[in-house]
């Protein structure tokens, strides 16, 4: 018989310019989606909210904390695995914008092309970012778990009722398939990281949800000092329950008619709510206006 076998085509690989260009231009695309949703939410803004606003300073620093606790933590879990500069920041509080106004992980795309244009990072890029996203959901999974569960009662004594049943058996399901999901595809065989550095990066993501509770009960005390700490207490729990709705953008501006349907309006925190979801909204389109343009200058596309 003669060997007449079909040889299959050269692989042909991507040349390395030809990748950094696709991978700039997927990058300021993706930069320009959330520049759009930036404008698009220009509309929803009513001045009007925004005349309660408190004159207190410390108000105004503690929202700044809340705001800026999330990439700030980012930075030091991977400063301390690639070694990031101070000039990664933008980057990372674009990637809190997308993932809030866009939809969820959108801004770890976005963030994840931005990485692979930086050569000197250490390691596999996606594996890393993979981990950090894996180990900050299931630290989140299991903070929101505990405080359902020591601050069940609590939340029933003042917000019972089916529609907080529906809520709360909802989130529960979420969480636990997402627990289950990790447990079953032995994630921890999958990771990159070393155990120390996936003990380390579970340990500051732990500490990151700890303190922005912290964090976020002084913003609300400051809001209404008259609030008392069994509704403080509520209104966090309720909050970490809203944001572990998968895929569901500007998830702090469901908690205002949540609030007020749960705790009723004789609260006050129904209109407080609504105060620090306007007040965080403006901030993402701030925030997501000036990085997205900054990406598209030519100093801005090597920084962030």
């Amino acid at each position: 018989m003669s060997s007449l076998a079909v040889q299959p085509p050269p692989i042909r690989r991507v040349a390395a310019p030809t990748r950094e260009w696709l991978l700039t231009f997927a990058g300021l695309g993706l930069s320009a989606a959330i520049l759009l949703a930036v404008l698009a939410q220009l509309g929803g803004i009513d001045p009007a909210q925004f005349r309660a606003a408190p004159t207190n300073i410390w108000f105004w620093l503690c929202f700044a904390l809340v705001y800026a606790n999330g990439p700030l933590a980012e930075w030091i879990i991977l400063r301390r695995l690639w070694g990031l500069r101070v000039d990664a920041l933008p980057a990372l509080f674009r990637k809190q914008v997308a993932n809030e106004i866009v939809f969820g992980y959108s801004g770890e795309a976005q963030f994840y092309l931005w990485a692979r244009r930086r050569q000197q990072l250490k390691g596999s890029v996606f594996g890393t970012l993979r981990d950090v996203a894996v180990l900050s959901a299931l630290a989140g999974n299991l903070a929101t778990l505990v405080m359902m569960a020591i601050n069940a009662p609590l939340l029933y004594s003042v917000a019972g009722g089916t529609l907080l049943n529906s809520f709360a058996a909802s989130i529960a399901v979420i969480i636990l398939s997402s627990l289950a999901i990790l447990l079953l595809r032995r994630t921890a065989a999958l990771l990159t990281l070393s155990r120390r550095d996936l003990a380390v990066t579970f340990a500051l993501h732990s500490l990151r949800i700890v303190l922005g509770l912290i964090l976020t009960a002084l913003l609300w005390k400051l809001l209404l000092p008259g609030l008392s700490w069994t509704m403080l207490v509520a209104v966090a729990t309720l909050r970490m329950m809203v944001h572990r709705l998968p895929l569901v953008p500007a998830r702090d501006a469901l908690l205002a008619p949540l609030t007020l349907a749960l705790l009723g309006p004789a609260s006050g925190l129904a209109a407080a709510t609504m105060l620090v979801a306007a007040l965080t909204l403006v901030t993402h389109i701030a925030v997501g206006a000036l990085t997205s343009i900054a990406s598209f200058l030519p100093s801005g596309r090597a920084a962030s």
